[in-house]
């Protein structure tokens, strides 16, 4: 009897694991949503490791030839170079200024010296330029996904911004998504898709092409000086993860945006930045991040014209995960 006992006790607890061992994990299967379903397919789909070699840290900038960067020289006809990016700076009156903004921190600090009869001047500062509101590029060792980086290295170390230490020159493109729907800016929060893009293009006859920089404005600045400021952290403009597909078989370089590409509220409630990751990650694109779009776009429609030469000249940083930027457009 004691036997049967012990017997059914040992039966009843092997069940018992097995329901607590195997449950959740059908619990946690059909709890995914639709949306990170899709994202983790697409992220197999874009996945880029290998393509270059295993030993590849430049990822899509791989894409700019010097054939590329000797056609992009095309574009400059008027001799005009236009700045992207703000100036670093506490103000709060500068207009990139967010409050709401945590992550970026500056500091400067102005010192005088006086050495033999000269007055020097000197400085010291220090910058946290991720976050929402610092002008800057995103290098490949930005973040990982699944534990793992662009590649599938196990290590940031490698794929630090030194690694763009030649520059970035070619051809940029600028779409405006402002000027194609006929306002001062889009509202925040907005999710861009394909057929946006697509539009932009057939409109204004641009061709998003192999080895392009895409840059997209959003029209954030403007909104932020017509309505003032608000959290950016809750809405922000950016693109639905689908774009990336689009973006991956035109083979661009780098993307860029007055936002930071990603959008929120988000789409996908058990993956946050979508975009960065399918981006930085699977594609082993750099991004750029809080670029002032507004001077570009008034002098593309002085001159009529979308395209012009683009050039990005990141710090050399050894294994850094990005580094401030003053990206110039010339037409």
């Amino acid at each position: 009897m004691a036997c049967v006992v012990i017997y059914l006790y040992i039966s009843c607890m092997k069940k018992l694991i097995f329901l607590l061992l195997i449950v959740p994990i059908v619990s946690f299967g059909r709890s995914l949503s639709a949306e990170k379903k899709s994202f983790d397919n697409l992220f197999k789909k874009l996945d880029n490791t290998g393509k270059w070699g295993q030993n590849d840290r430049l990822g899509t900038t791989n894409y700019i030839t010097s054939e590329k960067v000797k056609s992009s020289l095309k574009f400059v006809k008027k001799g005009v170079s236009v700045s992207l990016s703000f100036n670093i700076s506490e103000d709060s009156l500068s207009p990139n200024y967010f409050n709401s903004d945590k992550l970026s921190k500056y500091s400067h600090e102005i010192n005088e010296l006086n050495f033999k009869g000269y007055n020097w001047v000197t400085d010291n500062f220090s910058i946290s330029y991720h976050g929402h509101t610092h002008s800057h590029i995103d290098a490949l060792n930005h973040l990982s996904h699944s534990g793992l980086y662009y590649n599938q290295l196990k290590s940031p170390d490698e794929l630090g911004v030194e690694n763009l230490k030649n520059g970035i020159l070619t051809k940029g493109i600028l779409i405006d998504l402002p000027l194609l729907k006929g306002k001062e800016f889009i509202e925040a929060g907005y999710k861009i898709v394909v057929q946006d893009i697509i539009e932009f293009e057939r409109k204004f006859n641009v061709k998003i092409e192999r080895g392009d920089i895409l840059l997209i404005r959003t029209g954030r600045w403007k909104q932020k000086e017509i309505k003032g400021e608000w959290n950016f952290h809750v809405k922000s403009t950016g693109l639905h993860y689908d774009v990336m597909q689009l973006l991956s078989d035109r083979e661009i370089s780098v993307l860029g945006s007055d936002g930071t590409n990603d959008s929120n509220p988000p789409l996908i409630k058990e993956e946050g930045s979508p975009i960065h990751k399918l981006s930085i990650v699977a594609m082993g694109m750099p991004l750029l991040d809080n670029l002032n779009l507004e001077e570009l776009s008034k002098k593309a429609k002085v001159f009529s014209r979308g395209e012009f030469m683009l050039s990005i000249q990141p710090l050399k940083i050894d294994k850094g995960t990005g580094s401030p930027v003053n990206a110039i457009a010339i037409f």
